[in-house]
């Protein structure tokens, strides 16, 4: 009976939570403060924790639109080492929106969206994901992502201290 159970949860259709990694805050530093800290990737390095991000080599510019690095995530049993580029860097005085490309087969989009507001800056982060298929699909809901998500929320808190706010 155990084994049918076992059987029939791996064949299970996915959860019906989205596979994204999403990151939600209203924080006092400026959509540009944030994003001068994003646009220098030597910069950005600092915010990263070394528990999720076991590695952060920045490249060729390493600074400005086109900055490129090669990083290696750790979350849970998963490493995934890829080359990111900084391929979007729109910057207002009120609104900004940084894109980190991560290629490859792999690969996914993390997207910095800033905008001012009265209470402080709305500073969204989302990681478009596509979860791995089975027999992963489980493990990435029940490990990997609780790992990411923390991992990420680490990220956007130091970024936004670097730019001179607590989140």
């Amino acid at each position: 009976m155990l084994l049918v159970l076992s059987l029939a949860s791996a064949f299970a259709a996915p959860p019906a939570v989205s596979a994204d990694i999403v990151t939600e805050r209203v924080v006092a530093p400026s959509p540009e403060s944030i994003a001068k800290v994003l646009a220098d990737l030597a910069l950005y390095a600092k915010a990263l924790p070394p528990a999720c991000i076991g590695r952060f080599v920045p490249g060729t510019p390493a600074a400005g639109k086109g900055a490129r690095a090669r990083l290696r995530y750790d979350m849970a049993a998963m490493h995934r080492s890829l080359d990111m580029t900084l391929s979007r860097l729109d910057v207002e005085p009120t609104r900004a929106v940084v894109d980190f490309d991560h290629a490859g087969n792999r690969g996914f989009v993390s997207r910095w969206f800033m905008e001012s507001q009265e209470a402080g800056t709305h500073l969204k982060v989302t990681t478009a994901m596509n979860p791995p298929p089975w027999p992963f699909t489980k493990y990435y809901f029940d490990a990997v992502k609780p790992e990411w998500d923390a991992c990420q929320g680490q990220i956007v808190d130091n970024v936004v201290g670097m730019a001179g706010g607590a989140a």
